[in-house]
């Protein structure tokens, strides 16, 4: 049975930060020297906000501090890859209102990614940090690849969280049972794919769909026919619309129609980078600066769900090139009453 130290439930992105973690991105990042300034600029924007954590390898602590040391928390641990979306550890509450960190297991997205060795114990090295606990978990999942309400649903997509190369010894019932110990979640509404260029990660949700309130959601849409995503998005749609969420609400659904690519291409390839992969921080929406002909308008779309957040459109081609946006490459703190860093 449940006390209030075990009874979990996860936060959503949009309820107030602690602070937010940056991984400082690692040798073998592609284009690492734009990238990283990028990824500077990036962590002082959200340092305008709240308080900003960054973890850096020992390989590379002398230079983050240099550069960050101003603006910013540095801890130094052992790591090879950046996104700490998708291999830092996933923050809950229990009814004392105390954190805990859950470590799910990380395979480099299917093993398509190395070196990960070090990664795959940054959850365990932050909750010590914190002076939190750590529940380990035999799931893979990565945190871009599932939204939550913060009142006990969840939405992922089948083709990565049920995907062989992650989870091939879990039926659907078993995840969803993980799901809900870990994370207090008592419904997962189950979309079948992410974007078509999203081969890395194998369609995580968070290009696709974010949770902006309890019952309420952003939803990439495309109107152009032509464009490869025209019948996933539709789909996605279509399932959301006959869905009920953990309180049997059906969802309040606003769509964002504008799917942009970057002008610039990388190495002959198109990028896209979806407005639904902003990051909230506390008073603030970082939202990627991708399109001039539709990026205005998107963010009047944005400022309309949050008009008392302020928009913070970034740079985010260099995230794009490895497959990620704002969203991916941070991750938040919720507050508890079990929380204090010592700056």
């Amino acid at each position: 049975m449940k006390n209030n130290k075990t009874a979990y439930k996860v936060p959503a992105r949009f309820e107030e930060h602690y602070c937010t973690f940056i991984s400082w991105p690692c040798i073998g990042d592609t284009e690492i020297d734009l990238f990283r300034k990028e990824m500077l600029d990036f962590a002082k924007t959200v340092s305008k906000y709240e308080k900003v954590i960054i973890i850096a390898d020992p390989s590379d602590i002398d230079d983050v501090r240099k550069k960050c040391e101003e603006f910013s928390i540095i801890w130094e641990m052992p790591n090879d890859m950046s996104w700490i979306r998708d291999n830092g550890p996933i923050f809950v509450r229990n009814l004392d209102n105390e954190v805990t960190a859950i470590h799910y297991e990380f395979n480099g997205w299917g093993d398509k990614f190395y070196p990960y060795n070090k990664v795959r114990k940054i959850p365990l090295l932050i909750a010590k940090k914190l002076n939190i606990e750590c529940i380990k978990s035999k799931l893979i999942l990565e945190g871009g690849g599932v939204s939550f309400d913060g009142d006990g649903t969840a939405i992922t997509t089948e083709q990565m969280l049920m995907n062989k190369n992650r989870n091939g010894n879990f039926s659907r019932e078993s995840i969803e049972r993980e799901l809900e110990l870990t994370l207090g979640i008592k419904k997962v509404i189950w979309l079948k794919k992410g974007l078509v260029e999203d081969v890395g990660t194998d369609g995580h949700v968070d290009c696709v769909v974010e949770y902006v309130a309890p019952g309420k959601v952003i939803v990439q849409g495309v109107h152009d026919r032509q464009n490869p995503n025209y019948e996933i998005l539709k789909k996605n749609m279509e399932i959301l619309y006959k869905e009920n969420d953990a309180k049997k609400r059906k969802l309040d659904i606003i769509e964002m129609p504008y799917l942009p690519y970057f002008t610039k291409k990388y190495k002959g390839d198109c990028l896209v980078s979806p407005y639904t992969n902003y990051y909230i921080v506390n008073n603030a929406i970082l939202v990627p600066k991708v399109d001039p002909k539709t990026d205005d308008l998107a963010y009047k779309i944005i400022e309309k769900i949050y008009p008392k957040r302020t928009i913070e459109p970034v740079d985010s081609f260099f995230q794009a090139i490895g497959g990620g946006g704002p969203g991916c490459v941070t991750q938040q703190l919720p507050i508890g009453d079990n929380i204090s860093i010592n700056e």
